[in-house]
């Protein structure tokens, strides 16, 4: 048992030191996004772990002897509550899959019940309108049978001889006939309900034995699930106090083998480890420190290159003296035939296509501002196409029938019908009104009625 122990002090010696080295260097929050400054407060953070470890170790070497029957006892008493614990549990999960039935088994037969008291209102519905129709039946066979009784007191010979004619007797005698067959019809007619109703009252009867079985059987369903619910109720606390017991258990032999790992452990060893660990973060801040340094060099070369790429957009015109609306902008959608289905057909140079985009798609961010791409005058603004399109958009007239056109603004008109605007100047800002996925400006060129590939006109 010592030498087990013993083993498992040593074993868990490694793990801890491990531990108490990853553990020991909290994030601050502020500095999560920084790995250099994560590097620099984790190299602090060895050194004054270093430093406390050799006081602390120092102190801690004497322990060793008086560790071992403190943790023989923690050991015994934590694999006793432990094996409580698991039958509890086992109990306790064969508790769970009985509640789950008898509620399930519940549902089922509370529906059953629910479903024989509608059929058995339906059936007594229908022996009440049945026992009207019976009762009606009857009182007229009644009335036949009565009717045919009175005529019965004179004979067929005195039936004849006082009728005026032979034919006239042969017409009252078949009237007498006809009467008696429908009698014996409605008789028929009569024993056939009655059955019936003898059917559907034994029926009846059965059911409401049925339905009150069903519900001595559901009440009784009810007392075992309380008492399964009770006995749950108890297990939990149970269980809860076992895990509380041996999660105390648990500390008292962890806390027992840190502290036999700080008396008998190498410290040397541990030191070493530890120094090994600092000298690896130094490096890595040193590393990390030269990497951000040139990554900032790299960002500063192609934001000056970006800016010079910019300022040669914003300069260039096309020989008509067209320009870009965006400075130095990311295509999304080119102009002509596509398969995309929400865009409309159009009929270009004599062929239909079923979808067709008119213009060229062209995103730098939402409120990044929009330029006219040649001197001329505002001829709509704000929401032309209202109420079919509730886009923001601005149309230049260039003169020579040729328009261009910018849509999906942010919802703020700057520029106004009849005003003037040069080549280059803020008419609007990219945005996603209208019919829009996301950021971006639709530019499109017009000329004589036709929409025509902006690239060009573009330089």
């Amino acid at each position: 048992m010592r030498r087990r122990a013993r083993l498992a002090v040593t074993l868990i010696a490694l793990v801890t030191v491990a531990g108490s080295f990853v553990g020991s260097t909290p994030r601050d929050p502020a500095l999560a996004a920084d790995p250099i400054s994560e590097a620099r407060a984790q190299k602090a953070a060895i050194e004054r772990q270093l430093a406390d470890q050799r006081v602390r170790l120092a102190s801690l070497r004497v322990t060793s002897a008086a560790l071992e029957d403190k943790l023989d006892v923690a050991e015994a008493q934590l694999a006793q509550i432990t094996s409580e614990y698991e039958r509890v549990v086992q109990l306790l999960g064969e508790v769970r899959q009985q509640v789950q039935e008898i509620t399930e088994h519940l549902v089922q037969l509370r529906a059953e019940i629910e479903a024989m008291d509608a059929r058995l209102a339906t059936v007594a519905a229908e022996i009440a309108l049945q026992t009207e129709e019976l009762a009606a039946r009857e009182a007229l066979l009644e009335d036949h049978l009565r009717s045919a009784y009175e005529q019965s007191q004179t004979s067929l010979l005195e039936l004849i001889l006082s009728a005026d004619s032979l034919d006239a007797a042969t017409s009252q005698v078949g009237y007498l006939l006809t009467v008696s067959e429908q009698d014996q019809a409605l008789a028929d007619e009569i024993r056939a309900i009655r059955e019936e109703l003898s059917v559907k009252e034994a029926t009846l009867r059965q059911g409401r034995s049925a339905l009150r079985e069903a519900r001595v059987a559901a009440s009784a369903e009810e007392a075992i699930l309380r008492e399964r619910k009770q006995q749950l109720e108890q297990l939990e606390k149970r269980t809860a106090q076992l895990k509380a017991a041996a999660e105390r258990k648990q500390a008292e032999q962890e806390s027992a083998l840190n502290a036999a790992l700080q008396a008998k452990g190498d410290v040397k060893r541990q030191i070493a480890a530890n120094e090994r660990a600092f000298a690896a973060a130094s490096q890595l801040v040193n590393r990390l420190v030269a990497e951000q340094e040139a990554l900032e060099e790299a960002r500063r070369r192609q934001a000056e290159e970006e800016a010079r790429r910019r300022r040669e957009n914003d300069n260039r015109t096309s020989p008509t003296g067209f320009r870009w609306p965006e400075a130095a902008p990311r295509i999304t959608q080119e102009w002509g035939p596509t398969s995309f289905a929400l865009e409309p057909p159009y009929t270009y140079n004599g062929t239909y296509y079923p979808h067709f985009h008119g213009g060229i798609d062209m995103a730098s961010g939402c409120g990044a501002p929009v330029m006219a791409s040649k001197a001329g005058v505002v001829v709509a603004s704000g929401q032309p196409l209202l109420p079919y399109d509730t886009g923001f958009g601005v149309i230049i007239d260039h003169g020579s029938d040729i328009q261009t056109w910018y849509w999906h603004l942010e919802a703020r008109v700057i520029v106004r019908p009849g005003q003037v605007v040069n080549g280059g100047q803020v008419i609007g800002y990219e945005g996603s009104t209208g019919f829009s996925t996301g950021c971006h400006l639709h530019f499109a060129v017009n000329d004589h009625g036709v929409w025509e590939n902006p690239r060009r006109y573009l330089p």
